[in-house]
């Protein structure tokens, strides 16, 4: 049995939930961080030094932190998902867009910072935005005549991505953000995925998402 700690609309708990799912792994997750606390917990930081959600403990008593490496190990300990590409150097590739998807999630979340302030500064709001879209054009590059980061079938390094990008394309019209197509096809391609829609799409920035608040 393992266990997530972290709570659900959490984006860092959200993909690992994903990942699970898409390796047909049964999973308990608590719900742990944020409102519900626990991350200051004495034995919590046992399990994720910096207090971090989210964490995993099995059954077994192994335990592990941050959610890139969950994925890693979720897709290692069960390699009938095909989570990992076969070509070795494929797989390289694919550590690197899994460790580049900090960089998309950052300028996303910039954007989310800037139309959810109380008075929202429109330079702010467009710059936060032009950037964003200067991260994400290496993606919709990537994606160009792919299903996926890393060809034809889902991997780690969509694992990584698809929640960032998912907060991406819930930001408010108003801030009119420009069609990356490559982008928008395959978000709608995760979309079709039950484990995407019952962890990310049900889960993470599911109220309505409006400039001031």
């Amino acid at each position: 049995m393992i266990t997530v700690w972290g709570r659900s609309d959490s984006s860092a708990t959200a993909r690992v939930m994903w990942a699970a799912g898409e390796a047909g792994v049964s999973v308990e997750r608590r719900d742990w961080g944020g409102d519900f606390g626990g991350n200051d917990d004495p034995a919590f930081r046992t399990v994720s030094p910096p207090g971090r959600i989210p964490a995993i403990t099995t059954s077994t008593g192994f335990s592990l932190w941050e959610s890139a490496a969950i994925i890693r190990w979720l897709a290692s300990r069960h390699p009938q998902a095909g989570l990992w590409p076969e070509d070795p150097q494929a797989r390289w590739q694919a550590e690197a867009w899994m460790d580049w998807s900090a960089a998309p999630a950052r300028a996303v979340g910039a954007v989310r910072t800037a139309y959810r302030r109380s008075s929202p500064d429109p330079a702010e709001m467009a710059r936060s935005v032009a950037d964003a879209v200067d991260v994400l054009q290496v993606l919709e590059t990537r994606l160009a005549g792919r299903a996926f980061v890393m060809g034809r079938q889902l991997s780690v390094a969509d694992l990584a991505l698809g929640v960032a990008v998912h907060r991406w394309f819930r930001v408010p019209p108003e801030l009119e953000p420009p069609r990356l197509p490559a982008l928008a096809d395959w978000y709608a391609r995760l979309c079709e995925r039950p484990a995407f829609r019952e962890h990310v799409l049900e889960k993470v920035s599911v109220r309505p998402q409006r400039v001031g608040g």
